[in-house]
C-alpha cells in the first residue's frame, strides 16, 4: 500500500531505504552523462535529513539503510540524523558486474542496521552476506528484503520504494510506474 510519510500517524518498527544519494561526479563514463543524476533525481544529505522519518518510526524500530562504500560516512551521518544507532551491516555483492568507480571497482554496497529505542537483537543464524547477480541501476535483491521479513518485525515500510510488495506499505516516487 502506499503511503504518504508526510500526512501519517502511523508507526513503523522497520523503515528500509534506499535514498537516491547524490554524488559529486555528475557526469561521469565514456558518455560523460552517467551515474545516478542521470536516471533519477537525487537528494543532498541535507535533503535526505529533513524527511519525516523519525515522526514515522515506531519509538522502538530498525532502520535499514543502503548506502554505497563511496558514501557510507554519509550513510552513518543519516541514521544518526533520523534517531537511529548503528549496530551492524548487511554486505551485497555484486556478481557478473565490473562495477563502477575512481578508486576501485565497486562490486559491493552496504546496507546499515541502526536501532532506535530497545530492539531484541535477531540473533539470526544466517550471514550478513548476499551474493547475486548484478540488477537494474539502484534495484536491490529479494534476499535482502527476506532477511528483514524473517526478523518478524511488523509494519514495515519501504522508502524509495520502486513497487509494492505484499505485507509492506510503500513511499516512492517510482510506486505504480
Amino acid at each position: 500500500m502506499f503511503v504518504d510519510i508526510f500526512n501519517t500517524d502511523k508507526k513503523y518498527r522497520v523503515i528500509y531505504a534506499d535514498p537516491p544519494w547524490c554524488y559529486r561526479n555528475k557526469r561521469t563514463g565514456g558518455s560523460m552523462n552517467s551515474g545516478s543524476a542521470s536516471k533519477y533525481p537525487v537528494m543532498t544529505l541535507e535533503e535526505l535529513a529533513e524527511l519525516p522519518v523519525p515522526e514515522i518510526a515506531d519509538k522502538d524500530s530498525v532502520l535499514f539503510l543502503w548506502a554505497t562504500v563511496p558514501l557510507l560516512q554519509e550513510g552513518v551521518i543519516l541514521l544518526n540524523m533520523w534517531g537511529y544507532g548503528y549496530k551492524t551491516s548487511l554486505f551485497w555483492r555484486k556478481i557478473m558486474s565490473l562495477g563502477m568507480g575512481f578508486w576501485f571497482r565497486g562490486q559491493v554496497e552496504v546496507c546499515l542496521l541502526g536501532v532506535r529505542g530497545h530492539v531484541k537483537p535477531f540473533r539470526m543464524q544466517r550471514s550478513n552476506f548476499v551474493q547475486t547477480k548484478a540488477l537494474r541501476h539502484s534495484e536491490k535483491p529479494e534476499e535482502v528484503r527476506q532477511l528483514i521479513e524473517a526478523t518478524g518485525l511488523e509494519p514495515r515500510i519501504e522508502l524509495f520504494a520502486r513497487q509494492e510488495v505484499y505485507g509492506w506499505d510503500c513511499w516512492g516516487n517510482e510506486v505504480g510506474k
